[in-house]
């Protein structure tokens, strides 16, 4: 049996999510995965079992790349930790609209798969453990926490995409007062 090499299938997971990006996902195939990898379609079956299997490794490559970007609690007071999540949060929506877009795409079809689910909820462990450490320190509202995390999601998500055209000075600007105003919402 041949090796599989780690590099082919990133060059893979990386055509696919561009074929995506291009065609949507109803759209995607394993052969036009294919061609954009510069790869044989059999090449494509060798690392992944079908169209759903690739989806769910793009899926966890995705949400583990975004989850070691922003979520990393990296034993701050819970205030600079909050402020640097969203800070990094908008970054990543920012740099990186392809796996955005995707994820999105993903969560909203039949193909989002109860492993998919683990990984999210995986991915999301560090901010939960931040906002529930914030209500414990009586720092944070003592709210719902999946009602915090939406919030903060899709306000950070919204804002991002205004700050993606902003020159870069004023950017930074707009990051430091959205992440005072996700502050200023859930602080008790």
């Amino acid at each position: 049996m041949r090796q599989k090499d780690e590099a082919k299938a990133h060059d893979i997971l990386r055509a696919a999510l561009d074929e995506i990006q291009s065609v949507g996902l109803a759209g995607l195939s394993i052969e036009a995965v294919a061609r954009r990898a510069g790869v044989a379609t059999g090449t494509v079956y060798i690392y992944f079992k079908g169209k759903e299997a690739l989806l769910e490794a793009l899926y966890r490559q995705v949400k583990l790349a975004f989850s070691d970007f922003v979520l990393r609690d990296d034993g701050l007071p819970l205030k600079a930790t909050f402020f640097r999540m969203s800070k990094s949060y908008m970054d990543y929506v920012i740099q990186n609209n392809a796996e955005i877009v995707f994820v999105r795409q993903l969560a909203n079809s039949p193909y989002m798969t109860d492993a998919s689910r683990e990984v999210s909820a995986l991915g999301a462990r560090p901010v939960t453990a931040l906002l529930e450490r914030g209500k414990a320190e009586q720092l944070l509202k003592d709210l719902d926490t999946t009602w915090m995390m939406t919030f903060l999601s899709e306000t950070l998500k919204a804002m991002a995409a205004l700050a993606a055209n902003m020159p870069m000075d004023q950017r930074l600007a707009f990051q430091d007062t959205v992440a005072t105003l996700c502050w200023d919402a859930l602080k008790a």
